[in-house]
């Protein structure tokens, strides 16, 4: 029998074989590196040179940022799970092919709500280094303060140029949306994490990947990066995050239900297939 959205949020997710050094002083531009297999959910999306991030949530399907696949073939589009370095495979590491893309149908203009669910071809083999995250409950809220860690390959000088050849992590650390409304003029939506990036930063090359925030001993990943501060690093500028939690109840779980078949995952996508 194949598992539940529940189950994996039960039981067979957030937990890591290898740990991760948690340093508050982590950030990705020109932080540290992140201990190999620590994160194995974080996946990384290739179209040829081009990358993007993304986060395990179950056997076949990843969280990922609208953006990082807007009008893409799904043929186009290749899955690294186990992935440490950004431009050569490891040990351990597999590439799936992508069977669908659904990309939220509120991804019109703007960057919210920039939030897309891949579906692969097969099913993932679990391993040490390849291993689900927990979604969140149905609105749930961090409180304000909450310490979340982000991963990617981006930008290592804070200019865009250079992108990370190992994978990084930073923390964060959630802040009163009211902060990112004044920085970015208004355009903002209570379904964002609005971080602030005292330890660290994210910056180009880090987005689709996951935040995520450990409780009862499990990690859940709240946020999908989709904007960061511009340059890198700016201390005027706060980072986004697309808030999962918002949109499990209308858009996550109905995809993810094994009962719903294309008609009915087609009107949950703006582009499907």
């Amino acid at each position: 029998v194949a598992p539940t959205l529940a189950s994996w949020n039960r039981g067979d997710c957030g937990v890591q074989q290898i740990q991760p050094v948690l340093d508050p002083e982590d950030r990705i531009v020109g932080g540290a590196k992140a201990v190999p297999g620590s994160w194995p959910w974080h996946v990384q999306l290739r179209v040829y040179r081009d990358h993007c991030s993304g986060v395990l949530i179950s056997d076949r399907h990843v969280l990922t940022a609208a953006h990082c696949v807007r009008v893409m073939k799904p043929r186009k589009l290749r899955v690294h799970l186990g992935a440490h370095l950004r431009s050569a495979p490891v040990k351990g590491q597999v590439f799936l092919h992508v069977k669908e893309i659904c990309m939220h149908p509120e991804k019109l203009t703007g960057w919210v709500p920039d939030i897309a669910i891949i579906e692969l071809v097969e099913k993932v083999n679990m391993t040490t280094t390849i291993q689900p995250v927990c979604l969140p409950k149905n609105g749930e809220e961090l409180p304000e303060g909450s310490k979340l860690y982000a991963t990617g390959w981006g930008d290592v000088e804070g200019m865009g140029y250079v992108r990370s050849e190992e994978l990084k992590q930073t923390m964060i650390e959630s802040i009163p949306i009211d902060s990112c409304l004044k920085r970015w003029g208004g355009r903002s939506h209570p379904e964002v994490i609005c971080a602030a990036h005292d330890h660290g930063s994210i910056c180009d090359g880090d987005s689709g990947g996951p935040a995520v925030h450990k409780a009862d001993g499990k990690w859940t990943v709240h946020g999908i990066t989709s904007t960061g501060p511009r340059p890198c690093n700016s201390p005027s500028s706060p980072q986004g995050f697309v808030k999962v939690s918002a949109y499990i109840k209308d858009f996550i779980e109905p995809y993810m239900d094994p009962s719903n078949g294309p008609e009915e995952r087609g009107k949950l996508c703006q582009y499907f297939g």
